[in-house]
């Protein structure tokens, strides 16, 4: 029979063999590295044969760990095909010979196992560069802002308009728009400022992490000139220092920054189990206008390649967008969007997800507890 895609099984058992290909370069150079080591011999030919030696190890180890990659790759591709047949979204791990972790894998494990592959590639996040994702350090470009003077408590964080910068977190970011509006107070209550005045030296916010609640440390020069903003002045607010902390809790990999789903960062932020539903079981109108009825935030994601449903137009592709409301009288729910009023996206889109179209338009929704 025809089908698309590829072979799930030969593809893993590509993968198997390229990793454990890896896995022998890296003994060998293991096994290189004690016989040189246990050779007795001095002088200015020994030296130069261990500086050579040396820069082959060092190149045994990066092919291992480009193999290594290159087998997470080929099993991120049958994963993702696979989730993507499965009515639930849901595999289970051990089909893909522990290579990409967990008992079982979802949409966000899937997506955040494509982000790591490139992360041997990449820079890690951090401000003090200009071609850095996060730019120059703002201190050194603002040397008269004066980190006191963000307000973190709850009428100031009601006050702001969040304005994405030059990151891919609009994950995360939704998520922040959406407690902003749904439970103002638990943001202000998770985010401290250090030293005297308060934030002198910089901020402590609270972030769920592998099940458990976390106190990540923002400093002021932790902060680039492009992160998020406020929309109205330009300057690192509540949410910047939010974003410095997701950042710093992972240690800067572009992997834990860059892409995740909706219900990823709802959870990171309110601790909360979030609802998760892809295209093959997107909610419905009654079912967005219950949640925000109830309070709880709902971000969804586009689809990752290009929108071609209901609002396509407005719609940018594979982004993040908090559910701001609804229109009872259209049927309609409106998404916002973190890149702020000033983008030249729009910065509300109406969607009916009644549409039967609609889930080539939204590829998840995440519904926070």
């Amino acid at each position: 029979m025809d089908f698309w895609g590829a072979r799930t099984d030969d593809l893993v058992d590509l993968a198997r063999a390229v990793r454990d290909r890896g896995h022998e370069l890296s003994a060998t150079g293991q096994a290189l590295q004690t016989t040189v080591a246990s050779v007795t011999w001095e002088g200015s030919d020994a030296d130069r044969f261990r500086a050579t030696f040396e820069q082959c190890r060092q190149e045994l180890s990066l092919t291992s760990d480009h193999l290594g990659s290159t087998a997470e790759h080929l099993t991120l591709q049958a994963a993702e095909q696979d989730a993507a047949s499965d009515p639930a979204g849901r595999i289970d791990a051990a089909d893909y010979d522990g290579m990409l972790g967990g008992e079982f894998l979802d949409w966000s494990d899937v997506i955040n196992a494509g982000e790591r592959v490139s992360d041997l590639w990449r820079d890690r996040v951090e401000a003090g560069d200009a071609d850095s994702p996060l730019g120059e350090l703002y201190t050194d470009v603002h040397p008269d802002w004066d980190g006191t003077d963000v307000d973190i408590d709850q009428q100031g964080i009601e006050g702001t308009v969040v304005r994405q910068g030059s990151l891919g977190d609009c994950w995360y970011l939704a998520a922040l728009m959406a407690v902003q509006q749904t439970d103002p107070g638990l943001l202000a209550d998770n985010i401290s400022g250090l030293g005297r005045p308060p934030g002198a030296d910089g901020w402590e916010v609270r972030l769920f992490i592998d099940g458990q609640w976390q106190d990540v440390a923002v400093g002021p020069d932790d902060l680039g000139t492009n992160g998020t903003r406020d929309h109205r002045s330009g300057e690192p607010t509540w949410a910047t220092i939010y974003e410095m902390a997701m950042i710093n809790a992972h240690d800067g990999r572009a992997s834990a920054v860059s892409a995740d789903t909706p219900a990823a960062g709802l959870e990171m932020i309110t601790g909360e189990s979030a609802r998760e539903s892809d295209t093959l079981g997107q909610p419905s109108f009654e079912d967005y206008r219950q949640a925000i009825d109830e309070g709880r935030p709902v971000t969804v994601m586009t689809d990752p390649l290009k929108p071609i449903g209901p609002a396509h137009d407005d719609l940018v592709a594979a982004h993040v967008y908090q559910v701001s409301g609804y229109d009872e009288s259209t049927g309609e729910i409106i998404l916002t969007n973190p890149h702020g009023p000033s983008s030249a996206n729009p910065y509300e889109v109406r969607i009916d997800p009644d549409h039967p179209a609609y889930a080539t338009s939204i590829f998840m929704t995440g519904i926070g507890g």
